[in-house]
């Protein structure tokens, strides 16, 4: 697709659907210096905690649903755990802070598996980790990786990773699951990762003032002809579907709007989408002054009987501003 500095998306198909991968910062698991944190269980004492800061301009304002994450392994072998958990967070400090938990202020847990393998069966080569949820990025926001384990285990010689000097800040802390305070940080030999991404967006364009009209441009490639539903609210919420979130607050708009009680307002708020996995949405805004200066947020799921809660995607939101 494009390439933009050490920025890299290539287009595969996965699993019969569209999906991307983005490589941060580069796609070549054979490069770069090898480091054991955080998957040497014998080094880090048989349980860690590890932290990856990815800044929002490796992703060039792209929003997209992460399926899964891999790293490039340095050699063969495996990781056996009696838990891993990895959770992932949007994040607007530029740092990472000593205090782990400020670095993940609203946490999607990913995986949490009892027991976990992480295998390595090729060396120098992308190792996914094998995530049972997805989480909505919204193309904005840095965001930060957390993984800890614990009863970590390494049989061959798992545990070396690729990185590249510089391209990725990270934290850790030794020997502990429930690590409060990191025992070590560098700014500089976070692991090469490889994102598993389906695009998904909502845009807002038109007219937002009294009387006028604006447009939600809907985009989920891998979804075309499905079934979908757009939703607006005052605020992000989230609300929880399953293990995913949605960033919308429930309220009276998301009651009105889901259920079409104003159709002449909020229009083509459901429906199916073309081929392409397009469609759009528009909402007329009534010709009342007093509405001037208030915000609303607006975000679509789509429908797939047999998905988790039968919903196969969800985009992140988008804020609409009535002005003058």
């Amino acid at each position: 697709m494009k390439s933009i500095l050490t920025f890299t998306m290539v287009m595969v198909l996965a699993c019969g659907a569209a999906a991307d991968e983005i490589f941060v910062p580069d796609n070549q698991p054979g490069t770069g210096s090898t480091n054991v944190i955080p998957f040497k269980g014998s080094f880090m004492k048989t349980d860690c905690r590890y932290q990856a800061l990815y800044k929002a301009s490796y992703f060039n304002g792209n929003s997209f649903t992460i399926k899964d994450i891999a790293f490039a392994s340095t050699y063969t072998g495996q990781l056996d755990t009696t838990r891993m958990q990895i959770r992932i967070s949007h994040f607007t400090g530029s740092a990472l802070s000593p205090t782990m938990d400020l670095n993940i202020p609203a946490p999607v847990t990913v995986l949490d598996a009892s027991p976990h393998v992480y295998s390595a069966a090729v060396a120098n080569s992308w190792c996914p980790i094998g995530l049972t949820c997805s989480f909505v990025y919204n193309g904005t926001d840095n965001l930060v990786i957390d993984i800890r384990y614990t009863g970590g285990k390494n049989t061959g010689s798992h545990g070396g990773f690729r990185y590249t000097k510089g391209a990725i800040p990270r934290n850790w802390a030794y020997g502990n699951f429930n690590a409060v305070t990191q025992s070590g940080s560098d700014t500089s030999a976070g692991l090469k990762t490889r994102f598993t991404v389906e695009p998904i967006s909502i845009t807002a364009s038109g007219t937002p003032k009294p009387g006028g009209t604006v447009l939600l441009d809907l985009v989920a490639p891998g979804d075309g002809t499905l079934t979908y539903q757009v939703g607006s609210s005052f605020g992000t919420g989230p609300i929880g579907i399953d293990c995913r979130q949605l960033a919308l607050s429930f309220d009276a708009l998301l009651i009105i709007t889901v259920n079409g009680q104003l159709p002449t307002v909020f229009m083509n708020f459901g429906g199916n989408l073309s081929t392409a996995g397009k469609a759009q949405a528009s909402v007329a805004i009534p010709s009342i002054p007093a509405l001037v200066g208030i915000s609303f947020y607006s975000a679509f799921t789509t429908i797939k009987v047999g998905e988790p809660s039968n919903i196969k995607s969800i985009s992140p939101s988008t804020m609409v501003t009535i002005t003058s």
